[in-house]
């Protein structure tokens, strides 16, 4: 951090920089991560609220 002569903070990032491909990456796993999240809960939602799906996923042995 430097002090500019009109006495304001200057933030300098001295970290390496991402290259695009590293930043897509990381975009895609977190974006992957959402939608698992959302189809996750989704799902869990449509088990409390439909007593046919409860049924039919506990005859298949799981239990959420």
């Amino acid at each position: 951090m430097t002090l500019s002569r009109s006495k304001r903070f200057v933030f300098i990032d001295k970290r390496e920089n991402f290259n695009k491909r590293q930043t897509f990456i990381f975009g895609s796993v977190i974006a992957s991560g959402c939608l698992i999240s959302a189809f996750l809960i989704a799902l869990y939602i449509e088990y409390l609220h439909n007593p046919a799906f409860h049924i039919f996923i506990q005859s298949k042995g799981i239990f959420l």
